[in-house]
């Protein structure tokens, strides 16, 4: 970046990154590394210029401002800090299907500005537990933050459905709540139909799908453990997952099913739960003395 200056070379916090990113209360949090220095505001974020008439007004640093408005962004997404260093480099797919669903992930990221907005179309991950759906939405959201200085959120929609209960104890509307994922630019869903599907939340999903759906210049990404079929495994002896028992339309309904067709592709995943695979460290016992 013009204007700005390293303290060192090869920095082993960020790795001439400008930023380090780590897990705050359970959100992620960006913050500029302390080998980051702009030499036009010396590190304050705002400078002094000179409007027509010669007069100095102080405004946002023209040359690191960009820098610190991503940071600022990735901060008010409500990334779950668990990810803060998920990125798409380091997903490893096993299988075809989630190979073709990380080239998907990669495809979607190079096409972002090649195709106008209104002809862009979300992304819909779809499969069993543990197979990185997560992960690949995640590093998609944090990429187009971080690279393109976009504005994206990501939401538990079940989680949501929990703070909305709670909301509703404290006088706050559930609109106050959705609104901000409403209007955002690009809006991660993640565990989509997850829950009882009752008839409120119901309502509160179609808010979300009719919104998004009817403005035509904003993104959805989605992860779901619920197919596009009701299709259950030849092998009988196979274990069946929730993906494979109901379908994600039986879940959402004809209409959101509908409008989640025309705003998004499909990109199924398949394969064994990797986290049944991790095995903590074992527990060291000391012995007292």
């Amino acid at each position: 970046m013009d204007g700005t200056k390293n303290k060192s070379n090869n920095c082993p916090k960020c790795s001439d990154q400008k930023y380090h990113l780590s897990n705050y209360q359970g959100k992620i949090r960006a913050m500029l590394c302390s080998c980051f220095l702009c030499k036009k505001c010396d590190g304050e974020g705002r400078a002094f210029r000179q409007d027509d008439k010669g007069m100095a007004y102080l405004a946002d640093c023209s040359f690191c401002s960009s820098l610190r408005k991503r940071l600022r962004l990735l901060n008010d997404s409500g990334i779950p800090g668990k990810f803060s260093n998920v990125t798409l480099e380091i997903y490893q797919p096993i299988g075809l299907p989630n190979k073709k669903a990380f080239s998907r992930a990669k495809d979607f990221l190079e096409d972002f500005n090649t195709i106008p907005k209104k002809l862009r179309r979300g992304l819909i991950f779809m499969g069993g537990p543990g197979l990185g759906k997560t992960h690949l939405v995640v590093s998609i959201l944090k990429q187009l933050i971080l690279e393109e200085e976009v504005e994206g959120k990501f939401v538990d929609f079940f989680q949501l459905l929990s703070d909305i209960r709670h909301g509703y104890s404290h006088d706050q509307s559930e609109m106050s709540l959705i609104e901000p994922y409403l209007k955002t630019n690009v809006l991660v869903i993640d565990e989509l139909a997850k829950g009882r599907n009752n008839e409120w939340e119901q309502t509160i999903l179609d808010q979300f799908i009719s919104s998004r759906y009817n403005a035509a210049d904003k993104l959805t990404l989605f992860t779901t453990n619920y197919s596009d079929d009701d299709k259950t495994p030849a092998d009988s002896n196979e274990l069946v997952t929730s993906f494979q028992k109901k379908s994600l339309e039986e879940k959402v309904g004809d209409r959101i099913f509908s409008r989640l067709s025309q705003m998004c592709d499909f990109v199924k995943m398949e394969g064994e739960d990797y986290r049944t695979k991790i095995k903590p460290p074992p527990r060291i016992i000391r012995k007292k003395n």
